[in-house]
């Protein structure tokens, strides 16, 4: 019983490792050239030890989407910590953890993207997550502010993933300064709007009773 449990225990961590190993071949190869014998040898487990966990290769891709999903919640969530309450705290929580990569597997989830058809529901959980987090955004300051802040941000992260930026890191600072300020000026804009919508039924109501 007891070297049951310890197997248990140990099942997590044994997982984890070998899913960081999939993030560091998809890094040096890509997605394409990523076999399970090279993650099994970079995690430093067999083969059969890795299959236990993910018996086949769309298995474990699957998982790492899931794993960098998880990443980019906690980086969001850490920089939402540090900010103060009121309108555009997601945008902003979402610029910095973009711009700043705390999650650091950016690379790897445009690889999988990129990877297409071959993939198709492994990239899944990303997908989702770009798609989910948008629509969340856009209830903090409505669409047109979240679509300009969300296509710049993601503009810029591309552009320094490919190492094609333009910007020094002065420049750099100024784009994530006028970022923040379209956060800035499109908040007040969503709230009045807000609040109108709501007023609105109230004066129908109003003028009915009248």
């Amino acid at each position: 019983m007891e070297n049951t449990t310890a197997r248990k225990r140990g099942r997590p961590s044994a997982r984890h490792k070998i899913i960081g190993a999939a993030l560091e071949v998809i890094k040096d190869v890509g997605v394409p050239a990523l076999t399970l014998d090279a993650v099994a040898e970079r995690a430093g487990v067999s083969k059969g030890g890795l299959l236990y966990h993910f018996p086949f290769k769309e298995e474990l891709l699957t998982a790492v989407n899931e794993f960098i999903v998880e990443s980019l919640f906690a980086a969001r969530e850490a920089e939402a910590a540090r900010l103060p309450e009121g309108p555009g705290r997601a945008l902003r929580a979402y610029v910095l953890a973009s711009v700043n990569n705390k999650a650091g597997n950016d690379e790897v989830a445009s690889r999988l993207l990129a990877a297409g058809p071959v993939l198709k529901t492994s990239a899944d959980p990303i997908r989702q997550y770009w798609q989910e987090r948008f629509r969340q955004l856009t209830t903090d300051i409505g669409f047109d502010g979240a679509a300009l802040v969300h296509v710049a941000t993601e503009g810029l992260w591309f552009m320094e993933m490919l190492g094609l930026s333009p910007f020094s890191d002065e420049e750099r600072a100024r784009v994530v300064e006028l970022i923040f300020n379209v956060i800035d000026q499109s908040a007040p804009a969503a709230a009045a709007d807000t609040k109108g919508a709501k007023s609105a039924p109230a004066r129908s109501r109003a003028r009915r009773v009248k």
